[in-house]
This record gives C-alpha cells, sequence and structure tokens, in this order.
C-alpha cells in the first residue's frame, strides 16, 4: 500500500460528481480542504486486495456466527438492552429477517490487517465507494492501472433484486432524519435508485413522518399507506428505543437493517470477539474493563460502545494509569450512557502526515469493494477524507 499524488483534477470534475449525486464533495474536511479530491489515491497490489477480502470474509462469518450464539445463549450482558430490545433481536434472528450491507474498518500498516469496528447498521461513503471511485477509475489521466476492488454496484443491484423475489414485495421506503446531512441523504437517493433499477416501487420519507394504524396494526406514511419493506438509515438502539417501537413485534414491516444487527454495530462486539478467538491474527485485544488488560506496556483506545464517527475517544496508559482525549475526537455527553470498552491501539501508517483507514463493504454475505478515509490524525472523524484506490499486479 502506498498514497500516489499528483494525478491532474479533471476539467469537468465538478459536474461528473454532480451527474451521480455526489453534491456533498466540497463539504469541509478538517484540514478546510474538500471531502473529495482528484489528486490522490491510494495503491495497493493484488495481493493486498485478496488479503482484505479473504479477511473480511472470514470476519463476516465469525460476526454471524457470533450472533447464533448470543442468541442461542440469551447471552446480552454489557449490551442494556431492553427488553423489547432482546424480544425484538431474537425475532428478527429467528424469522430469518432480511439484511443488506455492513462495513468492516480495518486498519493496515503493510503488515498486519487489524479489525478496528463493524460497522453492520448505518454505514455510509456508500455511494462513494461504489460509484465516485469507479467513476475516478475510468476518467483519471496518467493511471496506468485502471483495476480496483469494486463491484458494490453490482452486488447492491444483485442483492436487491433478491430482496424482491424473496420477499414477494413491489413497494421499498428508504428513510433518515429530517435534518440529516446531505451525505445521509445522497446514500439514501443511491440506495435507492439501485432498488428502482432493480425492479422496487421507491418512496423517501423521513424517520419522523413514519406513522402508526393503531386499527390495522401497521406503520404507514403521509398518505396512511402501509409500509412493508423500510429500509433505515437511522441506528437500530435509536428506533428501537422510540416510543412507537412497542408496536414493531406485532407490525408486517421489515425492518433494514434487522435488529439483530445491534449485537454487532455494538462495540461490545470487540471485546466478546476476542474472548471467543483469543490471539487472531486479524483481530485486537479488546477488553471491557481495564482492569483485566494485562499489557502494560501498550497504549489502549477507549471506544464508547455505540459512539458514532470517531466521538468520545480517549487513550489509556495502564503502565501509569494515564487517560486523555485521543486528538482528533469530539466529545459528546450523548455517547457516554452507553458504556465503555478498551482495545489495544493499533498504529496506523503516516503517509505525508495523514492517516489511512480502509472499509470493507459486504452486501449480503459477499465482500464485494473497499474504499478509504484519511485524516491528519488517528481517529477517523465525520470531516476527514474520502480517497479512491486502485490496484496493480
Amino acid at each position: 500500500m502506498k498514497r500516489v499524488t499528483g494525478f491532474p483534477t479533471r476539467p469537468d470534475m465538478v459536474q461528473q460528481l454532480l451527474d451521480v449525486g455526489f453534491d456533498y464533495y466540497n463539504l469541509p474536511s478538517s484540514d478546510g480542504s474538500h471531502y473529495w479530491s482528484d489528486n490522490v489515491a491510494y495503491e495497493f497490489t493484488l495481493a493486498e486486495i485478496d488479503r482484505i477480502e479473504d479477511t473480511t470474509n472470514e470476519l463476516h462469518a465469525m460476526c454471524l456466527d457470533f450472533v447464533a450464539n448470543e442468541i442461542r445463549q440469551g447471552d446480552y450482558a454489557h449490551y442494556r438492552f431492553t427488553d423489547l430490545q432482546k424480544q425484538l433481536i431474537e425475532d428478527s434472528w429467528r424469522k430469518q429477517a432480511p439484511y443488506l450491507y455492513g462495513r468492516f474498518d480495518f486498519g493496515y500498516d503493510g503488515k498486519n490487517l487489524k479489525m478496528f469496528e463493524y460497522n453492520a447498521d448505518t454505514p455510509t461513503s456508500l455511494l462513494e465507494a461504489a460509484v465516485v471511485q469507479w467513476q475516478w477509475l475510468e476518467q483519471i489521466e496518467g493511471l496506468q492501472h485502471r483495476d480496483q476492488f469494486n463491484w458494490i454496484h453490482e452486488e447492491l443491484l444483485k442483492h436487491f433484486t433478491f430482496l424482491k423475489q424473496q420477499s414477494g414485495k413491489n413497494d421499498f421506503y428508504f428513510s433518515a432524519m429530517q435534518e440529516a446531512g446531505r451525505e445521509d441523504w445522497g446514500n439514501l437517493d443511491y440506495l435507492a435508485d439501485v432498488a428502482y433499477n432493480a425492479g422496487w416501487n421507491i418512496h423517501q420519507l423521513a424517520v419522523e413522518d413514519i406513522g402508526y394504524n393503531r386499527e390495522n396494526k401497521e406503520f404507514v406514511d403521509l398518505n396512511d399507506t402501509p409500509i412493508e419493506m423500510l429500509f433505515k438509515l437511522y441506528p437500530l438502539e435509536w428506533l428501537s428505543g422510540a416510543e412507537f417501537a412497542q408496536h414493531i413485534p406485532t407490525a408486517n414491516t421489515h425492518f433494514i437493517e434487522p435488529a439483530w444487527k445491534m449485537l454487532l454495530s455494538n462495540k461490545a462486539l470487540l471485546a466478546k470477539l476476542w474472548q471467543r478467538y483469543p490471539n487472531h491474527p486479524n483481530l485486537l485485544p479488546a477488553y471491557f474493563n481495564k482492569f483485566d488488560i494485562t499489557d502494560r506496556n501498550a497504549i489502549w483506545v477507549k471506544k464508547p460502545m455505540l459512539g458514532r464517527e470517531g466521538a468520545n475517544v480517549f487513550y489509556y496508559e495502564k503502565s501509569n494509569g494515564v487517560e486523555f482525549a485521543a486528538k482528533g475526537s469530539e466529545h459528546s455527553a450523548f455517547y457516554d450512557t452507553s458504556g465503555y470498552i478498551y482495545q489495544q491501539k493499533f498504529e496506523l501508517p503516516n503517509f505525508d502526515g495523514m492517516y489511512p483507514v480502509i472499509g470493507s463493504w459486504v452486501i449480503g454475505d459477499v465482500t464485494c469493494g473497499m474504499g478509504l478515509r484519511e485524516d491528519f490524525t488517528a481517529v477517523t472523524g465525520n470531516d476527514s477524507h474520502f480517497l479512491p484506490h486502485y490496484f496493480v499486479p
């Protein structure tokens, strides 16, 4: 892996980006520059790509096995689930509720490939990974090798077609918070467009506009039309904690992602996987309690179990008991309530002062592509850059 600079900006770059719905390309990043640039990319070898793909497939399979085991044992320690959330998790798993996607975040230093977390519920940067970087690969000048680990779009189309055949339904609703930014709605627009091309009738509405018909015991849209298939770019822990969540068990709505994904989108997963697979080459040591840490020389990353976008991240030095906020992490009291885990710090490579994180995508159960985010701190936040990639033989 190496960071390659000096690619020329496409003369019509802005129009090309807008044509695919990427109208948030110019969001300001933490260093003041735009979220997207034509000028920088990451180069990988084919062997590295094969390794990332194989590792993602293995970890995804491990995660599904983990979910089955947790539900079979009813082991929900550390999650702080309500009784309703437990019921929703078990019901959705038993009914084999449909699911769509997830993104593993990895650190890679050229030798070690380590899982940071699994964004199994509401991952974004999908449009960027599936379409925008592929467009860049086809159009950019001065690129000798035009190969990319990316058939995300094709796999999405295939999976939406499968969901239509499996469900026998015709209408698909796509929803996010009304005040969500263009990044969220841009990803939602893209998913809706893929679903449309798979034969679905598409509807979009804000989460706040989802209603409930008490007489028919159905979730409905603003026209009182029943919602049977709903993709929500809205965290499951928020959805299942809302007042109307009590009606989910008796409603006919399929929520995507399904409730069992709460076992994977919670960073308790990191400590529990380490308990199940100690010394696995792609996992970092992780614990619920800092007193369980035995390695006194390592630095540990304290992460909120339900944190997002790099919020509330701290470093902990076991040797002297010192804990301090990680540079680049913003603090929100909102994320303090879910509890924390401690994960061994992985030293990301520093390329020209930037630290890259690999996001490897799983559609259904198929690993089918990746994207990269980078920031000038080791904590990748909401305002980091998205970078395209390519690989060489």
